[in-house]
């Protein structure tokens, strides 16, 4: 499968991979072949020079767009200097800081649990330049599997069968797995959710679905009625964690038409569980997150106006919006990362470089050459260097440069 990015726009993106995919330059269009192909150090150095000056400044803005989401494969979070130049920052909203102000944070998974007993369907989505957003995927994936929850449905996944049928045989998450799945952190929620039992399903528009002039709502069709075909409509009782990109998890249609959350609500006749982490974030919103944040210490949260959730922002239409802890880091990793387990490494001495950057790769030994890795780190000069985190069994570097 071929990862053809979202664009951002403004603070929102359409994930273009089943569409008619736009012009790209020929240096973008290289870049984007050689994540394709694992290439992740070179293609992120090209995305960079591409997108910014050589004073820091944002020059073309298709590039940063695709740096902004493809650059965190290396880093596993945005740089908030470097999105504020591309302006991908909101204005301050007083009343936003208001009601977060006065709301009340209740644990986010408590409170997810609790809700998805009510239902058989869970839709989260992420936000694509966020591997944050896809670690908690997967701590919501544990929760629910106790729940009978065991199906689980990913937008990102390759719509060729026979990748998915591997996948499954194997466990090995390729570089043709996905679009997103190209990241570890994300690779690493597929394979651990397929380790708790839970079946993958692709279900993303595909080419045959597609028509010139179709756009959004088109798209939005063809994702539920795939989920429709290949899950309810034989088991209309199954339970199913849906993932998705930003606003497909919106279940109250609006002005915007109906997503494909409110479409597979109305042929399903259930009322899913709609949880959006999107809309209160430090690279986003900063000001409305850092009020939050300093009002649930190191724990996700949902915030409540009384007995209802605090939903705010372009993608309110769900029924709860997550906000995430402030940044913090160990072993030089985000703490969200170390949180999620796994055996610390450190990085032999002597795969450091002696100056410049370098990406530092960790896999399972007899992982294929196509494998995604199980972590990597960019590191820069030999001191201090990170940590690498790996489940048990042994391991192999490699490294990129």
């Amino acid at each position: 499968m071929r990862l053809v990015p979202a664009i951002l726009v403004a603070t929102s993106s359409v994930f273009l991979s089943a569409q008619a995919p736009p012009a790209f330059s020929p240096g973008v269009q290289t870049a984007l072949e050689g994540f394709d192909k694992g290439a992740y150090f070179e293609a992120n150095e090209m995305l960079t020079a591409l997108a910014f000056a050589p004073d820091g400044q944002v020059r073309d803005r298709m590039a940063f767009g695709l740096w902004s989401q493809f650059s965190t494969l290396l880093t596993n979070e945005l740089d908030p200097d470097a999105m504020a130049r591309g302006g991908h920052v909101s204005k301050p909203d007083p009343t936003w800081v208001k009601r977060l102000s006065a709301a009340t944070p209740r644990d986010a998974i408590e409170e997810i649990v609790a809700r998805a007993r009510k239902t058989n369907i869970v839709i989260l989505n992420e936000a694509h330049n966020s591997p944050r957003d896809r670690a908690f995927a997967l701590r919501v994936a544990k929760a629910l599997r106790p729940l009978g929850y065991k199906t689980l449905a990913l937008e990102t996944l390759s719509n060729n069968q026979p990748d998915i049928d591997r996948l499954k045989r194997d466990g090995v998450v390729r570089f043709n797995t996905g679009g997103y799945t190209k990241d570890p952190v994300f690779a690493r929620f597929l394979r651990e959710a397929l380790a708790l039992g839970y079946e993958p399903i692709a279900y993303e528009q595909t080419n045959a679905q597609t028509t010139p002039t179709g756009g959004v709502p088109e798209r939005e069709q063809a994702q539920a009625d795939n989920l429709m075909r290949k899950i309810f409509s034989g088991r209309p009782k199954e339970k199913v964690l849906i993932h998705v990109g930003l606003g497909h998890a919106v279940e109250n249609p609006g002005g915007r038409g109906e997503w494909m959350a409110a479409r597979l609500k109305r042929m399903t006749g259930v009322d899913p569980l709609t949880i959006d982490q999107t809309s209160v974030t430090d690279i986003g919103t900063p000001d409305a997150h850092a009020v939050a944040a300093a009002r649930i210490g190191k724990t996700p949260a949902v915030f409540f106006e009384g007995a209802s959730p605090l939903l705010i922002g372009r993608i309110a239409g769900v029924d709860l919006q997550v906000v995430h802890p402030r940044r913090s880091y160990r072993s030089g990793r985000p703490a969200w990362l170390i949180d999620l387990g796994g055996k610390r490494i450190p990085i032999p001495t002597h795969l450091l470089p002696a100056k410049g950057r370098r990406l530092i790769q960790l896999f399972a030994a007899d992982a294929p050459s196509d494998a995604v890795p199980l972590d990597q780190v960019l590191v820069n000069g030999p001191s201090s260097p990170p940590v690498l985190i790996a489940p048990p069994g042994p391991v192999r570097f490699a490294i990129q440069q």
